[in-house]
Parts: C-alpha cells; structure tokens; sequence
C-alpha cells in the first residue's frame, strides 16, 4: 500500500492525510517504527508553525526547524549524542535525492525560483556563508547542491535565534526570517512527500532520543 503520488504543489493537510492510512498499516504490522516516529514528529512541529500568526515568526520559525530537525537528525552511537548538524543535512539531502524518484525536490525548488535565488542574493547570510553561483547551478539542475546550500542558510538563521543572536521580533532581521521560514516551510513538505512516497522502509540513521519504551 503506498499514498498516491502527486507531483503539483502540496500541502501539509493534503499530505497528513495521504499519510494516516500509510501510517495506520504500517503501525498494526509493526514495521517502520523510527520512520513512523521521525514523520510523526516532523509533522507535529510543521503543523504547529502553521497555526501561528504572522507576528509570531519568531516561533513559527523555531518550530519549522524543529520539525525539519525530526527528520534529518540522527543519532551517534558512539558518541551518544546527536550527529553534527552539517554533516547530518549532507547525509540527509544525499539521501534524500537518492529516494526522489518523482523530482519532488526539484519541482519544487523549480517553482520556488525566485525564493531560491533570494537566500543566496541575502546580504545578511552573504556575510556568513560560502558564496554560491546559484544560477550556474539552476542551469545545470543541481538541485542537490542547491538544497544543502539553502538548508545551510536556514541553520544559520535557526542559531542566530536558538542562540539569543539576535533581539526577539526585531526589524533587523524580519527579511531574512521570512525568507528562511519560507524555504523551510516549501522543503519540509517535500521532503516528507518523497520520505512517504518511497522512503518509508529505508534505513535514515539511528533515531534521535527514541520514545522510552513502557
């Protein structure tokens, strides 16, 4: 049993509940626990960013992150504690493109041209981050490349905040929040429909902080 594939824009509702029974099967044959638990989290925190207002972007954005986090982290066994972050994005976007067999990624990042083209353009995370000929990389359709960059950028902006980097709601920077949470808001979708669609029982690294089991 596998949701339908829908490759034009989607929303977070229209993808939950193309989700639930997917979800449902799979929890009464008691596969996918960690993926259904990753999924289960991301859509969670991407649901409650959505229900925020527009003068709460400092929240909303908080929370996409959180619920973008749910699915890229993973767990260091070794080390017991959560991979880097950088190197827990290339993982996943590596991954992540690997499963996309629809191009859900780069459709989406298609459509989103001139969002894509502004976080690289963004004097603000110019300053902070490697410079990136973004149009050379649309020409040669390395939407890869142009995923970890963008998702690069979004961290960025998530630690200034987590991090009390910056004043709460301050005008400084409301552009490139909005931007971020844009970005974040467009690819978490995504990502969760190519997860659901055909990643599902693939192996996305150890789960981080897996529920204590009763």
């Amino acid at each position: 049993m596998r949701p339908s594939i829908h490759l034009a824009p989607i929303d977070l509702a229209t993808l939950r509940r193309l989700w639930k029974p997917l979800r449902d099967s799979y929890a009464n044959a008691h596969l996918y626990r960690d993926n259904r638990i990753r999924i289960h989290r991301a859509f969670s925190w991407l649901e409650r960013a959505s229900a925020l207002p527009d003068a709460a972007l400092d929240e909303r954005y908080l929370a996409q992150w959180a619920g973008f986090a749910a699915l890229h982290s993973r767990w260091d066994a070794a080390r017991g504690q959560p991979v880097g972050e950088s190197a827990a994005i290339t993982a996943f976007v590596r991954q992540l493109f690997a499963t996309d067999h629809d191009g859900v990624m780069a459709g989406t990042m298609e459509r989103e041209r001139t969002l894509v083209t502004s976080m690289f353009t963004d004097r603000y995370l110019a300053r902070h981050c490697e410079e990136v000929d973004v149009k050379a990389l649309l020409e040669r359709r390395r939407f890869d490349r142009i995923a970890r960059h963008l998702l690069e950028r979004c961290a960025l902006v998530h630690a200034q905040l987590a991090r009390g980097g910056a004043t709460y709601g301050s005008r400084e920077n409301r552009t490139v929040l909005k931007r971020s949470s844009m970005v974040l808001e467009h690819l978490s979708v995504a990502a969760i429909q190519v997860v659901t669609n055909h990643g599902y029982a693939d192996d996305w690294g150890d789960l981080c902080w897996p529920p204590a089991r009763g």
